[in-house]
């Protein structure tokens, strides 16, 4: 009997555990601007956050650890990669390539699509449930300006999201436009689709937020949302939006020149 109920105790013991543990996220890319918002909304949201930078010291000294975990990745290293993703659940890509390396290993071919292939295929094979890439709002837009001074970063972006939207990982991309770094949740936030936003302007903790809903909220999946603020909108109203989104089509050609601008 004292058997039974030792073992009955233990057994309902690791239920409990099981269900109050939380789904591991891993944010790459956590030192950037909307890196850093997307760690704090992940771990508000209950998260069990990994966050992902090039120097784990400079990193910590910069933003600490408190409450979640700092892990050494570069998204062009496969094994980096790879011991980042491990028992991931959930991936959060903000890493966005650098204009001042133009055809270097910084620049947008080797991280907006080069590592978002290798990510990618690694969090397929991890078995990720979702994959939430951010882009921009410009992605695919051939004469955009940043790309005549930026390594054609807007057609580099738009070959990483059109990498996922021909795979069979579970994806989200969004396109947020002009970021800015005060604090999020004081206007309302717009979700339109490829095309229908010219442009925009969007607080970085929003755009976090709609990052980390996307992971689970099941209107999100298989589509590429643009996103900007909207001061006649309430701070809340925008979660239910995602149902009004049109699920992307398989290797969906760039924009023509001049449209979305």
């Amino acid at each position: 009997m004292l058997k039974s109920l030792s073992i009955s105790t233990l057994a309902a013991v690791a239920i409990s555990t099981s269900a109050l543990a939380a789904d591991l996220v891993v944010v790459v890319g956590g030192t950037g601007g909307t890196g850093w918002e997307t760690v704090k909304e992940a771990m508000e949201q209950g998260y069990e956050v990994r966050a992902t930078t090039t120097n784990v010291e400079r990193a910590t000294e910069s933003k600490g650890d408190d409450g979640f975990t700092w892990v050494k990745m570069d998204a062009r290293i496969p094994d980096d990669i790879r011991k980042a993703f491990a028992g991931a659940d959930y991936v959060i890509s903000t890493l966005g390539g650098s204009c001042f390396d133009p055809g270097g290993p910084r620049s947008a071919r080797h991280v907006d699509f080069q590592g978002v292939v290798n990510m990618a295929g690694i969090a397929k094979d991890y078995g990720v449930k979702m994959f939430v890439l951010t882009s921009a709002l410009g992605a695919g837009i051939p004469d955009q300006p940043l790309n005549q001074f930026c390594d054609n970063v807007q057609m580099w972006k738009w070959l990483g999201e059109d990498y996922l939207r021909d795979g069979d990982l579970p994806y989200s991309i969004i396109r947020p436009g002009g970021l800015g770094n005060d604090e999020g949740g004081k206007q309302g936030i717009t979700l339109a689709a490829v095309g229908e936003l010219k442009t925009s302007f969007i607080q970085r903790a929003d755009v976090a937020k709609v990052l980390v809903e996307a992971l689970t909220n099941k209107d999100a999946a298989g589509k590429t949302i643009a996103i900007g603020g909207d001061s006649n909108r309430k701070p809340d109203e925008w979660r239910d939006d995602f149902a009004s989104i049109p699920v992307d089509a398989v290797q969906a050609p760039p924009l023509r020149p001049g449209q979305g601008e």
